[in-house]
């Protein structure tokens, strides 16, 4: 029985798939995470406005989980197509 050997030409467009669908998931979840800052927004100044500090510290942390969020989206393009060069490095 012959050994397994793995096939290298596929991985260049498994690695371009890889990167479109990351750039699709990444828009999704920016504007995903647009909606949650303005959601924060709302509730930092309904929180605000009713002198309720809970519902202020709730959207306080709202609008800052919303930015961490932007900020892991935008760089999930270049992660994924840093991954797939790493596996082309290790198939070839």
């Amino acid at each position: 029985m012959d050994p397994l050997t793995p096939v290298s030409d596929g991985m260049d467009e498994t690695r371009d798939l890889m990167v479109s669908v990351a750039g699709t998931v990444a828009n999704g979840a920016l504007l995903a995470t647009v909606a949650a800052a303005l959601i924060g927004l709302i509730m930092w100044g309904f929180g605000t406005a009713l002198n309720m500090p809970s519902l202020g510290s709730r959207g306080v942390q709202t609008i800052l989980g919303a930015v961490v969020c932007a900020v892991v989206c935008a760089g999930l393009n270049a992660w994924v197509a840093w991954f797939g060069e790493q596996a082309v490095s290790i198939w070839h």
